[in-house]
């Protein structure tokens, strides 16, 4: 589509140097690359979970503020990941996978607030680091100087999350058991779709620290604390 083509190299043309990738390079390191395709596919199908998210907070505007923002700069990632894995040529994401992934959540309609917005936190801590370790993993320059970048708005994503959390608890005290419930059964929204997320580095302890801390600022508790309670 002409107008939509138009559209993306407005938006992303500027922001990437797509003459300046080394296929090469790039070839060299193929872990990189079908890790960067699990996210593409990851990646477009969040435009669709943010569209039910925003009429499950319909009446919340900030909350649709958020799930649109997220939306957008999700559509950036599929977008320029979908992009550079054409240029190189491995593997390249088809209108068809996208289809594929996102049909499996197409019926699927979500009810609890607090439990999606703690896995959205989640996941947007955990793509952050994903990210963020992704490139200290591939060493073609161009995808090198995306990934942060990417990682970034990843952090923003996890936080807005945090801010509504934390409204809901100053509503409802209460709220923080759900949360630290929610928190300790915790699913990657990317598994609602994908057969796997997997991660960069085989050791992420430091990772689920991260997020456990995360959830402590919120509830006064660390994840643990919930499990301990459900085995008494």
């Amino acid at each position: 589509m002409k107008t939509l083509e138009l559209a993306n190299s407005a938006m992303f043309d500027r922001k990437v140097n797509w003459k300046s990738i080394n296929r090469e390079l790039a070839l060299k390191n193929t872990k990189v690359l079908d890790l960067l395709r699990e996210a593409c596919l990851i990646e477009a199908y969040l435009p669709v979970y943010t569209s039910k998210m925003n009429e499950l907070f319909w009446d919340h505007i900030a909350a649709t503020s958020i799930f649109t923002i997220e939306g957008i700069e999700a559509y950036g990632h599929y977008f320029v990941s979908r992009r550079y894995l054409e240029i190189v040529g491995y593997n390249p994401v088809t209108d068809e996978d996208v289809i594929a992934v996102r049909s499996k959540d197409k019926d699927k309609v979500y009810t609890d607030k607090i439990r999606e917005l703690v896995n959205f936190m989640g996941t947007e801590y955990f793509a952050a680091e994903f990210f963020n370790d992704l490139a200290e993993l591939t060493e073609e320059p161009v995808l090198k100087s995306i990934l942060p970048k990417f990682a970034a708005e990843e952090v923003h994503h996890s936080d807005f999350a945090f801010d509504l959390l934390e409204e809901a608890i100053a509503k409802d005290a209460s709220v923080k058991d759900t949360v630290l419930n929610y928190a300790s059964n915790f699913q990657h929204v990317g598994a609602y779709v994908m057969p796997q997320v997997s991660p960069v580095k085989e050791d992420n302890l430091r990772i689920i620290l991260g997020f456990n801390e995360k959830v402590s600022r919120l509830t006064g508790k660390r994840m643990g604390d919930a499990l301990t309670a459900q085995t008494i």
